[in-house]
């Protein structure tokens, strides 16, 4: 009974898109391996290269249109919303009291300093000496933490007008050291 099974699984014919080719067949789909192959992509690869988008619209003066017509949240002093980074920590569920970790709501704040409308360069070196040690040199960029409340949406309003403050008091402190200097 079992050689009569083999033989019937042996004879069995195979649906075409299962049946297999060990061998080798001389119309490959594989491009020849000489320098005469062109890809059907190129001239897709050279307009990318170029700048130039599928609809055949330059990308380099679109960009600025964009962020014209968009209407792009900013913070009061002036810094879009979208180059703000927060980052938080988060623990599994923990069956103990008080069923929170260490520094679950701790919100850390971070902006690069291109992103920071600072507009003379004494207005750079007063933002520097208010934000001290915040301020990441290798990174070139800002860093706040705060975990003052309960909540981290609350600790993130914190630092968004902690920022406010700090830069629109970087331009109040530029200004007056102006005038004095006057």
């Amino acid at each position: 009974v079992s050689t009569m099974r083999v033989a019937s699984l042996n004879t069995r014919t195979l649906p075409s898109t299962a049946a297999l080719s060990t061998t080798a067949s001389s119309s490959s789909t594989i491009p020849p391996t000489g320098g005469s192959y062109t890809s059907p992509y190129r001239d897709l690869f050279a307009s990318m290269k170029s700048g130039v988008t599928s609809l055949g619209t330059d990308h380099s003066k679109l960009k600025p249109l964009a962020e014209e017509l968009a209407e792009i949240p900013r913070l009061d002093c002036g810094i879009p919303e979208h180059m703000l980074r927060f980052s938080t920590t988060c623990y599994g569920r923990s069956m103990l009291t008080p069923y929170t970790g260490r520094d679950e709501h701790k919100v850390t704040l971070k902006v690069a300093i291109k992103h920071i409308p600072l507009e003379s360069e004494l207005e750079h070196e007063v933002f520097l000496k208010i934000v001290g040690n915040r301020f990441v040199p290798e990174k070139r960029e800002l860093r706040l933490s705060a975990n003052q409340f309960a909540s981290r949406i609350e600790n993130k309003r914190h630092l968004c007008a902690m920022l406010d403050r700090i830069v629109n008091g970087t331009r109040l402190l530029a200004k007056d050291t102006l005038e004095q200097t006057e």
